[in-house]
């Protein structure tokens, strides 16, 4: 038994290995069998699909995967789609004067590579780049090494910076007409303001965004007015054959572009662009480095007039600050506070204008909190000192208004006027709030009034901080009668195609910060201030019409402290002084000097650009006090002293203009024996050798130039009309290489 064990294993080992071989061999098979038929599966799924496609290509005529009908590629019909551009709104000024337009403009770019060649060999590339660089150079106004750099890249095409962008039609035409081969252009929409430097801050700017194919704004009216501004792109569809031909049964559809509404606002040209150039005077007579200002019709609240500068061209871009000063600064206003801080004494019944104060200096103490007049030196917690640490004695309030002493604010506040109740006219008046008008970003300033000395610091326009838009709205209660409105600027917006109005503005009244008498009061030493020989405000007087203002010289703060250097100057008005009907408010920063509110040329030609605008006068002027008007037979006056000449002129109600600083006639113009009428100017020139610039204005353009020759200066004359600016201020001593720009307007 023992023995027949071995073979039985060895034959059980083998059938079991037999049999192992054998499942194996199944499952292969069956594996390969699966695998074939999911490739039959898929096989079928990819037929079935050729099929379905195939049918629907054949029958139906439509490409199953794309969607696309392709009976019409079939029958060489095509179809296309284009977009059909919306114009952005307009933005006008009060008379319709275009501030803001689309224009089309054209970029023009270079193909550098030699592979874009024509089918008939032409070169599609610029070939000669020293040729091409000389040629556009004048068209460009750029310099031809300039162009050069541009036209030795390693690109297949190229554009030349600002200088290639924005071209007019016109000078692609000359272009074009040079016949240089590789040159293209690209038409673009771009938004041009014709005004150039115009409010800019103000306005604002748009610009083209590829992701909406929208000229989109990105500051000022221009973003805040978007929504109305901005159109709705529309579209046309339509087919054609391979040709491009149309024809009558083919398919044709348009949405017609909503174009974007006009928005006109409430500032006039020539106001406007009487402040810009005051801007300019201020740098040039007053070394300002940086103006602002405003003009304000004071019973409506309409803005006329709104900059600053610097400025920048949104045509040109070249802006470096983005800060609408008029609402988003807020500066320390100076002694133009003063005038609420007497407001509200007047109008609380406390005031007394003709009682004392000491206009030497305030010594100012402290009890319960509050400020209050002391006489010891070791109860004086801060000296309140004058401008210039000037002296007065004794001041009566009416007088120490006119001369804007700090001393009388600070005796108000302490003796008279509760530093609480001032606190709450402060609030009645707009102050240190949003003034919130046709979403103009701004900020609120900052009211420094926890301490004594804070409370009596703000009376005078130290500390605390306003806005120019809040200076603007207070004042609009002190020139009417007490009624404070609110400023804006957007007048109305309309529909360009169905004219309909969507927007009309109205004026807004705040409050009644103030009873008219006190508005009257505040008034009548405002005029004052202008009219009296004390007044600091007396160098601002204009021959149109009187005026009323308060001015005011401010330290600047800076890091730390304040300004050694530089103050902030400015100056509220109204006109006419007998029934205001416009405010100005203008302020400039400038090195410290005694002379700011003495050469005020500057905001004396803005002035009297309002004056003339809207032929202002005063109205108890009476008409019937105009001299006739005669024909006057001149004489010689050459050889004979100056004062021969101004006797003649006052005998016979001549315009005489003296030139030069000496005592005997050298030259005359009319000549001798010439026969005028009494209203024509009479230029004499006299033997001094210092030549000092007059004023000019209201000269027509004949009188400039016979001044100019008379004066020996050289002169540019701008626009028609009459002089309602000058270049060199007047009194100006001027050399032999200066030069006199005038500018003229036929609207005054």
């Amino acid at each position: 038994m023992t023995e027949w064990l071995p073979l039985r294993k060895k034959m059980d080992s083998h059938l079991s290995s037999k049999m192992s071989l054998r499942f194996k061999t199944t499952s292969r098979i069956a594996r390969c069998n699966r695998i074939i038929l999911l490739f039959a599966l898929l096989a079928i799924a990819i037929l079935s699909l050729i099929t379905v496609n195939l049918f629907q290509v054949v029958i139906v005529g439509r490409h199953m995967h794309s969607n696309t009908d392709i009976t019409h590629y079939a029958n060489g019909i095509y179809t296309h789609k284009e977009v059909l551009r919306a114009s952005r709104g307009q933005i006008l000024d009060r008379n319709g004067v275009v501030i803001a337009q689309d224009v089309v403009s054209y970029t023009l770019i270079a193909v550098l590579s030699d592979t874009r060649v024509f089918g008939d060999g032409r070169p599609g590339y610029v070939v000669d780049k020293e040729a091409t660089a000389a040629a556009l150079s004048p068209m460009l106004g750029m310099s031809e090494s300039a162009i050069m750099e541009y036209l030795q890249r390693q690109v297949y095409q190229t554009q030349f910076g600002t200088r290639g962008r924005g071209l007019s039609l016109s000078v692609r035409q000359r272009i074009e007409a040079l016949e240089l081969p590789g040159l293209l252009f690209e038409e673009t929409v771009i938004r041009n303001y014709p005004l150039g430097v115009f409010s800019s801050h103000l306005i604002g700017f748009s610009q083209y965004e590829d992701s909406i194919a929208q000229l989109v704004g990105k500051m000022g009216i221009e973003s805040a007015f978007n929504d109305y501004l901005i159109g709705i792109n529309g579209y046309k569809e339509y087919q054609s054959d391979i040709s491009g031909y149309i024809y009558r049964d083919m398919y044709q559809y348009e949405e017609p572009a909503v174009h974007g509404n006009h928005v006109t606002l409430t500032i006039d040209r020539g106001i406007q662009e009487s402040l810009e150039m005051a801007f300019e005077m201020s740098a040039s007579i007053n070394g300002a480095v940086q103006s602002f200002g405003s003009v304000m019709e004071i019973s409506t609240g309409k803005i006329l007039a709104w900059g600053q500068s610097p400025s920048f061209d949104p045509n040109q871009m070249n802006i470096s600050d983005y800060t609408n000063i008029g609402a988003q600064m807020a500066f320390e206003p100076g002694s133009t506070m003063k005038t609420f801080t007497y407001a509200a004494a007047i109008d609380t019944g406390v005031y007394d204008g003709q009682a004392l104060s000491n206009g030497n200096f305030f010594r100012m103490g402290i009890k319960d909190g509050l400020p209050v007049m002391v006489s010891e030196p070791s109860q004086t917690f801060s000296i309140i000192r004058n401008a210039n640490r000037r002296e007065y004695g004794l001041v009566s309030y009416d007088e120490s208004f006119m001369r804007s002493l700090n001393t009388a604010i600070a005796e108000l506040l302490s003796s008279r006027l509760k530093p609480s109740v001032f606190e709450s006219y402060l609030d009645r008046f707009g102050f240190f709030k949003p003034v919130s008008t046709d979403k103009i970003l701004e900020t609120s300033g900052n009211k420094v009034f926890r301490y004594p000395i804070e409370m009596v610091t703000t009376g005078y326009g130290q500390g605390s901080t306003v806005t120019m838009l809040q200076m603007l709205q207070a004042h609009s209660a002190i020139f009417s009668d007490g009624t404070m409105v609110k400023p804006y600027v957007v007048e109305q917006i309309t529909d360009p195609v169905s004219k309909q109005v969507l927007y009309q503005a109205n004026t807004t009244v705040i409050s009644n910060p103030i009873k008219p008498s006190t508005a009257f009061a505040m008034q009548d030493l405002m005029i004052r201030t202008v009219s009296d020989q004390i007044g600091t405000a007396r160098f601002y007087q204009i021959p149109e019409v009187a005026i009323m203002a308060k001015t005011g010289t401010a330290q600047l703060a800076e890091e730390g402290g304040y300004s050694s250097t530089m103050n902030l100057h400015s100056i509220a008005a109204a006109m006419p002084a007998d029934n205001p009907k416009y405010m100005v408010f203008y302020a400039f920063v400038s090195p410290v000097s005694n002379r700011a509110h003495v050469d005020t040329d500057a905001t004396k030609s803005l002035f009297r650009k309002v004056a003339m605008t809207f032929n202002l006068s005063d109205e108890d002027r009476d008409p019937m006090s105009e001299k006739e008007v005669t024909i006057v037979t001149l004489p010689s006056f050459i050889n004979r002293p100056v004062s021969d000449v101004l006797t003649f002129s006052n005998a016979h109600a001549t315009q005489t203009v003296v030139i030069g600083s000496g005592l005997t006639v050298i030259d005359q113009y009319p000549e001798s024996k010439i026969s005028v009428l009494s209203t024509q100017r009479l230029f004499v020139r006299t033997e001094g050798k210092q030549r000092v610039i007059n004023d000019l204005s209201g000269y027509s353009r004949k009188d400039v130039l016979v001044y100019a020759q008379l004066a020996g200066i050289d002169v540019q004359i701008e626009g028609e009309g009459y002089v309602i600016a000058q270049s060199i201020a007047p009194e100006t001593i001027v050399g032999d290489d200066d030069h006199l720009v005038v500018r003229l307007s036929l609207n005054p």
